[in-house]
This record gives C-alpha cells, structure tokens and sequence, in this order.
C-alpha cells in the first residue's frame, strides 16, 4: 500500500506538474545565475517585472501540458529602494543597479514600492543555473512515469500476442516465438537500447519504444506459459467442442484469467523502464537538455556531492530509488494478491 500510495502521489505531480510547479516556464527553465547553487528553503526578495517572452496567444491546454512563460518575472535581490529614475536594486552579487518604471509588471507608485516586491522560497534549493530543483524534479518525474507508461504498454501488447500465439498453437508457431525470446535474452538489455537510440536519435518517443521493444520478452514468456497451462481446462475445450474460433478462446476465455501474472510482470517492467530512462539520461543518452529528467538533473549535479552541495545529487538519486522500489512493492503485492506461480517453461 505504500508503494501504491507513493506512486499515486508521483502520478497526481506529474499530470498537474505545471499547475503545482513555482517555475511553470517550458521545462522549468528560468536560469537566475544570481541565486545558483542555494540551500534547501532559500528565501529570496524578488522584484516583479514585465516578462518580454510572455505570449498571450498560447492556450490554457497548452500551458498545461507544456508550460508557459507568465505576463511577469521574478527578479531576485537583496534590497530596493525608490529613485527618481526609478528602483535602484542590490543584487546577490552586491551590485547596485537601476530598473526604470517602465520595467515594471505595473505602473511604479511614487510613495509605494510594495506592488513590485515579493519574497520567493525554493523548497529544494536551485541548481547550478540558479533553476528551481523541486520544479524541475516534478517535470522529471512526469517524464520517468510518461517513458515508464508508454514502454510498458508497448512491452505488454507485443508480448501477450507473441505469448499468447505461441502458448495456444504450439507446433512451429511456439518454436518460432521460442526462437526469437532466446535471441532477444542474449542481447543485454542495455545495450540493444543503446543500439536502438544511437540508430534512432534522442527523444522520448525513440527511449520508450526502444524500452518497451526490450522488455516485451518476459512479459512473452510469462503469457506463453500460463495460456499453455490454461488452455488444458475443461472451459476451454468446451468451447472447442461447440465451435467457437481460436482466436475468440484465445483472448476472450484465456486472456482475462491470466490478467493477474500480467499486472504483476507489468509492475515490475515499469521500475525497470524507469531506472533504463535515468540511466540513459545520466550517460547522456536520454532525452535532450534542458528537458528535465531525473538521470540528466543527477549527470549535470553529481559532481557536488563531495564539494559541499550533496542535495543536488541526493534528491535525483532518492526520487529515482523510491520511484523504483514502489513499483516493486506493488509488484510483489500484487503477486501476493493473485498468489501468481511461474508458469514459464
């Protein structure tokens, strides 16, 4: 249940991620090189000013799925006070510097600076870049789920109906599927997803289907063995018995009894697509910065971990090992729930 719970939780971040992020930016990109490298819980005092790349024309849909700039930015500083020419602002770096009114999100009042002044909290800190960590770590995760789903998915409809074929025809059918399940598990996995970005490009299209056309094995041999067993039960050779066609037995009687072995090889391919898709990201072979994704915010950052700044490594490191060891758990009690035996041979 608590793994359950934990990636209910990461699902819910990662569909309302640009709703519930501080930076809602595409990618959570908004560099603040004043503010790089900050503790957990930095505060800052911001000065709020028109934002130049804000495009009026983009849609609510859009924003939510991808992000926009907002009418206004966040300025960080340290003071500010009125001048005549404007404000003059301390910077992080101790500059002093002097923003005109006509930078400002609204109309400077001559007696009141407050309107444009707001304080700002980083909950996770910021990288290196001065982005925040904990937007840029829910966007991460939205792609680890989003990879995990889709390779997932493609793993199961690819190795149910190859399972499937071959555990119910049997004969030269099944040898044929024996066949390439050997060939497929001689290949490391890593590596014939390597080959398969390399020939491909980077891009998250390319690492979910190169994921979920190397996980479809176990999933084939899991199906192939149960359809086998099944296959033999009195329900099944009664309705061979009145005519009903193979394939209308195949996945209309056979298939639904063994949903529960299925969802439980399904839990446990979406941990594995997960740590493929950081590992890809961490190696530089993932999705393209400054996409965020947990294995690249981990390559970009894991340099600091014995220089001081050991969160910026941690955070990655953790999000990926509970991400991982949830889908376990549901793995596992899933199996406990359907009491599922390896009906592989």
């Amino acid at each position: 249940m608590g793994g359950l719970v934990f990636i209910l939780v990461t699902a819910l971040l990662a569909i309302f991620a640009y709703v519930l992020v501080g930076d809602s930016s595409p990618n959570a990109n908004n560099q603040k090189a004043e503010i790089a490298l900050k503790s957990p819980n930095f505060v800052t005092q911001v000065i709020i000013l028109k934002n130049n790349r804000y495009d009026d024309k983009v849609s609510i849909i859009d924003r939510f799925i991808g992000g926009a700039e907002k009418p206004y930015d966040y300025y960080p500083i340290r003071n500010a006070e009125i001048v005549d020419e404007g404000v003059e602002v301390t910077t992080h770096y101790n500059q002093k510097k002097i923003i005109k009114a006509s930078a400002l999100y609204s109309q400077l009042s001559a007696d009141d600076l407050m309107p444009h002044l707001d304080t700002q909290k980083y909950w996770l800190g910021t990288d290196r870049y001065g982005r925040s960590i904990s937007s840029r770590l829910i966007l991460g995760i939205r792609i680890s789920l989003l990879v995990g789903l889709l390779a997932v998915i493609i793993s199961l409809l690819v190795g149910t109906v190859v399972g499937a074929v071959g555990g119910y025809f049997g004969g030269w059918a099944d040898r044929v599927v024996m066949y390439f399940i050997n060939v497929m598990w001689s290949i490391p996995t890593l590596l014939l997803v390597f080959a398969i970005v390399l020939a491909f490009g980077r891009g998250i299209g390319v690492i979910f289907l190169a994921v979920g056309l190397t996980m479809w094995v176990d999933v084939a041999r899991i199906v192939r063995g149960q359809v086998k067993k099944i296959k033999e039960e009195q329900f099944v050779q009664a309705a061979k018995s009145v005519g009903v066609r193979d394939y209308a037995i195949l996945f209309r009687h056979i298939l639904p009894n063994i949903i529960g072995p299925i969802l439980v090889i399904a839990a446990a391919n979406f941990a594995t697509a997960i740590l493929i898709e950081a590992g890809l990201s961490y190696l530089g072979f993932g999705v393209r910065p400054p996409t965020p994704s947990i294995g690249n915010m981990l390559n970009e950052h894991y340099g600091y971990a014995i220089t001081g700044k050991p969160i910026l490594a941690l955070v990655p490191a953790v999000t990926i090992m509970l991400m991982v060891l949830s889908f376990n758990l549901l793995g596992s009690g899933l199996r406990d729930v359907f009491d599922v035996k390896d009906g592989g041979n």
